[in-house]
């Protein structure tokens, strides 16, 4: 079961980073956080986000920016995923660096492989995010990833050619 909707305490806190990619002070966020920029489905407003970055590629110039993926723990509910998959050509603020990107959905497949990559490289942060998801932690055990896949949701950010 995906995370439910976060109360508004909570979620201005989510919301308060999202004021310093604004300012264009995103590298204080470090490379593990990026601030997505999408169309809202039904306004046609900006809406941005500021997500954690689950896995980074580089690009292959060393100018260029990587390839970056995001998951969105309330599974399809989550708004910020509807958006960017409805409108797929989104902006990109991570670190100091803002980009076009063109946004991927993954499969349950490429999802359980993102899962089970983020688990292996950071372990206490994916048995936070099972238990958020599942109500309990989840481990390497290809049944888990299988079930979290199935409730989450994946973004590969493919930044456009300039």
């Amino acid at each position: 079961m995906a995370m439910s909707k976060p109360g508004p305490l909570l979620a201005w806190f989510y919301r308060a980073p999202s004021a310093l990619y604004r300012a264009r002070l995103g590298w204080i966020m470090g490379g593990r956080f990026l601030m997505l920029t999408a169309v809202g489905r039904a306004s046609g407003i900006a809406r941005r986000t500021v997500l954690e970055v689950v896995r980074r590629e580089g690009a292959a110039a060393p100018s260029a920016p990587p390839t970056l993926w995001v998951v969105a723990s309330r599974g399809p509910k989550t708004d910020w995923w509807r958006n960017a998959t409805a409108n797929p050509e989104v902006r990109v603020d991570w670190r100091s660096r803002r980009f076009d990107a063109l946004a991927v959905d993954l499969d349950e497949e490429a999802r359980a492989d993102l899962l089970a990559d983020y688990q292996r490289r950071y372990p206490r942060a994916a048995a936070m995010l099972g238990k958020a998801a599942l109500g309990e932690a989840f481990t390497a055990d290809p049944d888990d990833l299988r079930v979290l896949a199935q409730d989450l949701r994946a973004l590969r950010l493919d930044p456009k050619p300039v």
